[in-house]
C-alpha cells in the first residue's frame, strides 16, 4: 500500500470513528456516507474541522429541546462546513492580517440578487425568505445567527416543494440503508438529502456566510 493510499484510508477511518463514537447504535457508515466523505476529500478538507463539526452537531443536538436524532454523517455536513470556513479563515489569518471585512456580505448579497433575479417559478416560495436574508446583509453588522437560522428556514421550505412521490421513492432507499432505525430519524435523513440534492440541481445560494 502506498503512502497515499495509506493516508486516505486514515482519513476515512477517522471520520468514521468520530462518528460512530457518537453514534454508538450503528457499526459502519452506509455507502451515501461514504461517497460524502468522498466528496469532502476531493474538495481538500483536512481532517480537523471535519472531526470538529461532527462534535459539534452531535453537541447541539443535545442541548435542543426537541432532540434530533444524527443517523447520518450528511447530518453532520452544515457543521462540518462552519468549522471549515472557521478553519481557512484561521489560515488567511495567519497568513495576513489584512482581511477585507465585506468580502463575504458583497459575495453571498451578489450571488442572492443574481438567483431572485431569475428564480423559477416553482420556487416562487423562498422569494420572501431570500428577500429577508438580502434586508439582514444590507445592515452594517449583519446578525449571523438569523442567517443561519434562515438557511434552516430556507431549507424546510425546499422539502415542503418536493414533490410527495420523489419523497416516498427516497424513504425507501433510506429504509434499506438505515434498516431498524427509527421512522422520525429517517424523515430527517431523507429531508436533509433532498434539500442538498435540490440545493445543487437549482444552484440555490445559501445565506449564512460561512459558506462564502
Amino acid at each position: 500500500m502506498t503512502q497515499d493510499e495509506v493516508s486516505r484510508q486514515y482519513y476515512y477511518q477517522e471520520i468514521a470513528r468520530r462518528f460512530l463514537r457518537h453514534q454508538t447504535s450503528m457499526f459502519f457508515l452506509p455507502p451515501p456516507d461514504l461517497a460524502l466523505i468522498s466528496d469532502w476529500e476531493k474538495l481538500g478538507i483536512p481532517l480537523e474541522p471535519i472531526l470538529e463539526g461532527i462534535d459539534r452537531t452531535f453537541a447541539r443536538q443535545l442541548k435542543r429541546k426537541k432532540r434530533r436524532n444524527i443517523y447520518s454523517l450528511s447530518q453532520c455536513e452544515r457543521e462540518v462546513l462552519k468549522a471549515y470556513a472557521s478553519y481557512q479563515e484561521r489560515l488567511i489569518g495567519q497568513a495576513s492580517p489584512q482581511i477585507e471585512p465585506d468580502k463575504k456580505i458583497n459575495k453571498a448579497r451578489a450571488e442572492i440578487e443574481a438567483f431572485l433575479s431569475g428564480l423559477p417559478a416553482e420556487l416562487e416560495k423562498l422569494r420572501e425568505s431570500y428577500k429577508i436574508a438580502l434586508d439582514i446583509l444590507n445592515n452594517s453588522e449583519p446578525d449571523e445567527n438569523k442567517l443561519e437560522e434562515l438557511d434552516e428556514e430556507i431549507d424546510r421550505l425546499i422539502f415542503q416543494l418536493i414533490l410527495e412521490e420523489e419523497k416516498k421513492t427516497g424513504l425507501k432507499e433510506i429504509r434499506r440503508e438505515f434498516p431498524g432505525k427509527p421512522e422520525a430519524a429517517l424523515t430527517e435523513i431523507l429531508q436533509t438529502r433532498l434539500v442538498k440534492e435540490k440545493r445543487q440541481l437549482y444552484h440555490l445560494p445559501y445565506v449564512s456566510l460561512f459558506y462564502y
